[in-house]
């Protein structure tokens, strides 16, 4: 399997528009069918502080969140719809009009997921007034899904993991989430050293049995 890499987001020539090209270890089909969760989609966004999400009709969404890229506090309903390449999602409240996630196969097996932050729909002085308002995570969701792709293809085999990153994982907080990746890592630290000192104890005990 490939190396995957996510890019740094960039604007088009009308600066109405940013978006960020990602690297996955799945094929177009696959892919696509990742984009069906789409709470787990804005959950891997570690910018986003949530408050509430919340399920009000088919594929439409209400979204509270903290964006800690900007400071701001994200207060919208998401309204969801299928597209021949993916998924768009459009907002009701804010200064970004849509959101989508488009799949663009590369080979038999691997694709790219492209997402793309639109600006249009608001009025070119309201953006400049706004600028602040600017939602500046794009560059780290890249990454941020960049990260969960590969390891849910790595990992997805294991029993356990899948329903440890849907029911445990994903509802969490930055900060918690952050907190469990240390503890698990000094964990296992600590498992290490413990095999080594035992390891050493049973080459000395050997020399005296022998």
């Amino acid at each position: 399997m490939n190396e995957t890499r996510s890019a740094e987001p960039r604007s088009s020539d009308s600066e109405d528009a940013a978006w960020v090209t990602i690297d996955t270890p799945f094929g177009a089909s696959e892919l696509r069918l990742f984009l069906d969760d789409v709470e787990r989609l804005y959950r891997i966004n570690s910018y986003l502080v949530f408050e509430e999400w919340r399920q009000t009709g088919a594929n439409q969404f209400r979204l509270k969140a903290k964006n800690q890229s900007n400071g701001r506090t994200v207060e919208t309903d998401l309204d969801v719809e299928a597209i021949d390449d993916g998924i768009l999602v459009r907002y009701s409240d804010g200064l970004k009009s849509s959101t989508s996630f488009r799949v663009r196969a590369q080979a038999p097996n691997l694709a790219n997921l492209i997402v793309t932050d639109d600006y249009s729909g608001t009025p070119v002085d309201q953006r400049e007034a706004r600028i602040d308002e600017v939602d500046r995570s794009l560059a780290h969701w890249g990454k941020g899904l960049h990260r969960y792709l590969k390891q849910w293809k790595r990992w997805s085999w294991l029993p356990g993991w899948q329903y440890y990153m849907r029911r445990v994982w994903q509802p969490m907080k930055p900060m918690a989430r952050r907190i469990v990746f240390l503890l698990i890592a000094i964990t296992a630290a600590e498992f290490v050293v413990f095999l080594f000192i035992f390891a050493i104890f049973w080459l000395e005990l050997g020399k005296y049995i022998g």
